[in-house]
């Protein structure tokens, strides 16, 4: 073999070598997963870890590195001018998957888009959480609506109270917590239109203090035996506050049982769900829409099966319908007066 020909083979063998190196893609479509292919995803949040709703989604992560095999990395990213790079650090790492929480971080990888179609268009970003509309290719907005495990546990509370009049507590007055506030509404009239509902808020998001004085005052001023706390951080106050004064809670987001025993039922955001699902649709090569709504239907769940002793046997078989019914769309949640509150008006306005 001559010289040249022996260097040209020596390049061609480099060549190959960096290529099967490169950033994995997934399969073709209608060709299997091939299950020796390592896929990587990161999860971007400008809300650390340690806080229930952000460390849920974690999990899902967690599930993927666990039962997948994939390689997973997260970045909390608290300075707004450092998330750019950040972004571009994860694309150039070779992460298949891009997933952000946060409003902000969404419109740093938005002001990315023409850069990153060009240099990374393989990348797939899943913006979590958020009615935002994304305007950017390869890209999906997923949220899981509140509506349907706020509705069951208005329900719930609706069941359990003695009293007739119960509450909740929000931290502001804001289109998304309205979602929150309108599934409890309507769990509550499901249940017993009888029901007086007391609503007040925390008015902080993570102000804790504000949350104990908040429910404090209100249970002073009002005879309520149940309270749905969905105060975010300042919740934590909201929940310290019940326990201090034998207030039944149900707490928000993750299960918060395991705070105090004085939360007996939880309104779950199964965002670990959100996760695990979405990454096995874009490994299955499925259609994936610019904006994604999962519920009940779809796979997830909006209560902690372990919350069921909490309840009388009587209740907890009525749940248990309740959550098969809305699956099945025999109850609809939004039926009547609150059909405002779809959520495809919701994404369609872009709210």
């Amino acid at each position: 073999m001559s010289k040249k020909l022996r260097i040209f083979s020596l390049l061609l063998a480099i060549a190959i070598i960096f290529t099967a190196c490169g950033q994995p893609s997934a399969p073709a479509e209608g060709e299997p997963a091939n299950e020796d292919q390592k896929y990587k995803a990161a999860f971007i949040t400008s809300t650390p870890r340690g806080n229930e709703f952000i460390d849920l989604i974690w999990s899902g992560f967690q599930k993927l590195e666990t039962e997948k095999g994939w390689e997973i990395k997260c970045i909390e990213t608290f300075e707004t001018a450092e998330q750019a790079e950040q972004i571009r650090a994860l694309c150039a790492d070779g992460y298949n998957l891009i997933y952000t929480n946060g409003d902000d971080v969404m419109m740093s990888v938005h002001d990315l888009k023409d850069e990153i179609a060009q240099s990374y268009p393989d990348v797939y970003f899943f913006f979590l959480d958020t009615y935002k509309p994304t305007e950017m290719p390869n890209s999906t907005t997923v949220t899981i609506d509140p509506f349907e495990s706020c509705f069951i546990a208005g329900y719930v509370a609706a069941n359990k109270t003695e009293t007739g009049k119960i509450g909740l507590m929000l931290p502001l007055d804001t289109a998304i917590m309205r979602r929150f506030q309108y599934g409890y509404y309507a769990g509550i009239d499901y249940a017993n239109k009888d029901v007086e509902v007391v609503t007040g808020y925390t008015t902080d998001w993570v102000d804790t203090t504000k949350g104990y004085e908040a429910t404090t005052a209100m249970k002073a001023n009002n005879d309520i035996d149940v309270l749905f706390q969905a105060a975010y951080i300042s919740g934590y106050g909201v929940i310290s506050a019940c326990a201090d004064l034998k207030l039944p809670c149900i707490g928000v987001d993750d299960w918060q049982g395991d705070i105090d025993p004085i939360v007996f039922w939880s309104a779950i955001k199964s965002m670990d769900f959100a996760v695990t699902s979405t990454a096995e649709m874009w490994e299955n090569k499925e259609e994936l829409p610019p904006a994604m709504e999962l519920n009940l239907a779809d796979g997830g769940y909006a209560y902690a099966d372990v919350d069921m002793k909490n309840l009388s046997p009587e209740l907890a078989e009525a749940v248990e319908k309740l959550k098969a019914d809305i699956i099945s769309g025999e109850v609809d949640v939004f039926a009547g007066e609150y059909e405002e509150w779809r959520i495809t008006n919701l994404i369609e306005g872009g709210e």
